[in-house]
């Protein structure tokens, strides 16, 4: 068998990132991949100014004022005031650019203004208090955001602070799912017996669009070879990668298989994880072809821990290594496999791991019910209180 770091080097390894790029405006940008780094045209903030409503003047008069000091001007934000008058005070709003002369600002909770358009000062000031400097945030030139970046809400923000409106991104991978059985029925339809709701070709669906991908639905397959074969065929020419859940074991009616491996290659691996052994990677023509276990619980962490990080490499993004907290385990786990285990669980109040009672791969419920997944070694037994890894949900997404 493959250990799961053996599996994602020849992932890795195959994936040839996408080339073609567009200019798409900021507000169509969320989870999509720079095609190039976004330096700064200007300087963040562009000016000195007010970091909250108060009064601003020079630290030392306003110290060393005997009598409460006259207010001289009053200065809005979007408004830039005049030079200050020596021995005044400028009263100022939050942004307000800082007159030329001021070096501090006191918040107004710590004055006292009086009817006569003087204020008197409860603390003293220090130079540079409560002001953000002009290129504080960003400087002309800087690199704020990286080539291969996955943009986030916050680098959308980042971009329009510098007047950008529009920023060059990898276009998205297209990624077609199916499912495959005549099994499976479809939600909102009947069920006979026998016959189950198809869930996983939504869940994967879900997860391929969560990271910013063009998914294709290509429905569901019935168990036909030849029908296997042509759809599979026709969405290896519209998309780059293709993905199922379950038709790639030994059993007769499992036809996947036979149709990828007559269209292209198909390499059916053992990866040393549980859940998630079973995987198939393979090519049909310029297409990648992944198949997950049928199991959901399987074909979830298999999607996060193999596919996830090929998918947002072959979309021209950074390999985001998930990180891994080491949390005290509030568990006892006797009796390990001799693969890695990734256990669904949760942290509790006093900050130690809990895992959910079913671990079952079956059980999607323990996914839904839980924070993270636990990564138990291989044949290693764990007693409560002993650190484990834990991987939160957030660094899967």
């Amino acid at each position: 068998m493959k250990s799961l770091n053996e599996a994602l080097e020849v992932l890795l390894s195959a994936v040839t990132p996408v080339q073609e790029a567009e200019s798409l405006p900021l507000t169509d940008c969320l989870g999509r991949v720079l095609a190039q780094e976004l330096t700064s045209p200007i300087d963040v903030p562009a000016y000195d100014n007010s970091q909250m409503d108060g009064y601003a003047g020079v630290a030392v008069e306003m110290n060393n004022a005997l009598e409460p000091m006259p207010i001289s001007q009053r200065i809005a934000a979007g408004h830039p005031g005049t030079a200050l008058q020596p021995g005044t005070v400028a009263r100022i709003f939050t942004g307000a650019p800082i007159p030329p002369g001021a070096n501090a600002v006191i918040m107004q909770e710590q004055a006292q203004s009086l009817p006569d358009g003087r204020v008197k000062f409860t603390e003293p000031a220090t130079p540079g208090q409560n002001i953000r400097p002009r290129a504080g945030d960003l400087h002309v030139g800087q690199v704020m955001l990286e080539k291969g970046r996955r943009l986030s809400a916050a680098d959308i923000g980042l971009a329009a602070s510098v007047g950008l409106s529009h920023a060059p991104v990898f276009r998205r991978l297209k990624v077609a799912v199916f499912s495959s059985g005549d099994e499976l029925r479809q939600p909102g339809e009947s069920l006979g017996f026998g016959q189950i709701y198809d869930s996983n070709r939504r869940m994967i669906i879900a997860l391929a669009a969560g990271l910013g991908a063009q998914v294709l639905d290509m429905g569901c397959i019935p168990d036909q070879l030849q029908q296997t074969r042509d759809r599979i065929e026709s969405a290896a020419t519209q998309c780059d990668l293709l993905l199922t859940c379950g038709g790639v074991s030994v059993g007769e009616e499992d036809h996947i298989k036979t149709a990828i491996a007559s269209l292209g290659s198909l390499d059916l691996w053992k990866v040393s994880i549980k859940p998630g052994k079973p995987f198939a990677f393979g090519r049909v023509g310029a297409a990648t072809f992944m198949g997950m276990p049928g199991n959901p619980v399987a074909a979830w962490v298999t999607f996060c821990l193999l596919i996830r990080p090929y998918l947002l490499a072959a979309s021209g993004g950074k390999i985001a290594v998930p990180r891994r907290y080491r949390l005290p385990a509030g568990f006892d786990w006797p009796r390990p496999d001799g693969r890695q285990e990734y256990l669904r669980a949760w942290v509790d109040a006093s900050g130690r791991l809990q895992i959910h009672e079913r671990q079952n791969s079956s059980v999607l419920s323990s996914v839904t019910e839980c924070m993270g997944l636990v990564e138990i070694p291989p044949s290693t037994p764990i007693r409560m209180g002993e650190t484990v890894g834990f991987i939160p949900y957030t660094e899967l997404s």
